[in-house]
């Protein structure tokens, strides 16, 4: 185990290696921001995300935050410098965030990002990892799509609302098995708790609208009950879309099998596939690639934790330690202000995983 001075040495030589390498595949070198306007982050994923944060108050009351993640800094950087053309970012350094106990957990990060580029260049991106690691042997490569999850989601016989939560709260691990289980007792068409919504909601009414509780103000919440309420109850089957979902999530294939696996998995429970046969077109074009070199395996539920992510992601992997990840964030941009939606795909190392 090397002591902190000789890791964060060690950091820095092996930074220098990848930032060379990235350098010589066309990626300019970026300084990103250590501080992060906190509405910015909000903004992308709500009031929940402040909680693994660490947050402070400027001078003038506004609220700050340690950057959480690089790819939201390099997204931010493209936006700041009003670019409009293609970028090929990298960056090395560190991302702050608290775990569920409040403790500190630092990561240090090397990356790359691919910005407003043409589609279907995730395999650039991928590759460029997998070479930069070359000298690391018997690594694994996994590949999974978000968007996959949401043609799933989106076939199910299932009230809008309800599909609607299961895409929000995909990444929000624990909330998201809470709503699973509440899908399986049919919580919906308890006729007391509607009941109880129902009440609830004229006593809503009654309170000033600009009030915030639970980081939402009240004429949002009554704004989304009202919708509910327009959204018919009706007696839909919620436990055989639960065990579907489950079912789904479980599934982890060698790439090369992915298309036969989801193809007759969709049609064995009646789901609409033309979305799907599109995503896998995607999935073979990287597993085509992959596949020469490493071993490459797909897995549904691949990338989940990452708010933003929309489309593929990928996972390397050495001596079963996850030491890169990445994907697709084709709405992020949109979201931190940009003018338009635009593709954009990247990924980091960790280095302390690397390094242990």
């Amino acid at each position: 185990m090397l002591n902190p001075i000789d890791k964060k040495r060690k950091i820095e030589d092996i930074s220098k290696f990848f930032l060379k390498y990235f350098k010589r595949e066309g990626f300019e070198f970026v300084d990103l921001d250590l501080i992060i306007d906190t509405d910015l982050l909000t903004k992308r994923s709500g009031e929940e995300f402040k909680k693994s944060t660490i947050t402070y108050k400027d001078l003038s009351g506004k609220e700050i935050s340690l950057r959480p993640d690089l790819t939201i800094s390099t997204a931010i950087k493209y936006i700041q410098d009003k670019n409009t053309k293609t970028k090929k970012y990298s960056y090395f350094g560190s991302a702050f965030k608290l775990s569920l106990n409040g403790k500190l957990k630092v990561f240090n990060q090397i990356g790359c990002e691919l910005i407003n580029s043409k589609q279907g260049q995730e395999d650039k991106v991928i590759q460029t990892f997998l070479k930069s690691l070359k000298k690391y042997k018997k690594k694994k490569v996994y590949l999974g799509d978000i968007g996959i999850y949401n043609s799933l989601i989106d076939s199910l016989d299932l009230p809008e609302r309800w599909k609607l939560r299961l895409k929000r709260h995909y990444p929000r691990t624990p909330y998201f098995n809470e709503l699973i289980k509440r899908l399986e007792t049919n919580y919906d068409l308890d006729q007391k708790k509607i009941d109880y919504d129902y009440n609830r909601l004229e006593e809503l009414k009654k309170i000033n609208g600009n009030k915030v509780i639970a980081g939402r103000k009240i004429q949002e919440i009554i704004s989304r009950f009202e919708k509910k309420k327009k959204d018919p109850r009706d007696n839909f089957i919620g436990a055989k879309s639960a065990k579907i979902i489950k079912d789904f999530l479980k599934i982890k294939v060698p790439a090369h099998q992915t298309e036969k696996k989801l193809v007759n998995f969709f049609t064995k429970h009646y789901l609409r596939t033309k979305l799907l046969i599109k995503a896998l077109k995607k999935i073979k074009k990287l597993d085509s690639k992959i596949s020469k070199q490493y071993n490459c395996f797909y897995q549904s539920n691949l990338g989940r934790e990452i708010q933003y992510y929309t489309g593929i992601v990928f996972s390397i992997e050495l001596n079963n330690k996850e030491i890169s990840k990445g994907g697709e964030y084709n709405n992020l941009m949109k979201t931190l202000g940009y003018k338009k939606q635009i593709n954009a795909f990247g990924g980091a190392i960790d280095l302390n995983q690397l390094l242990n």
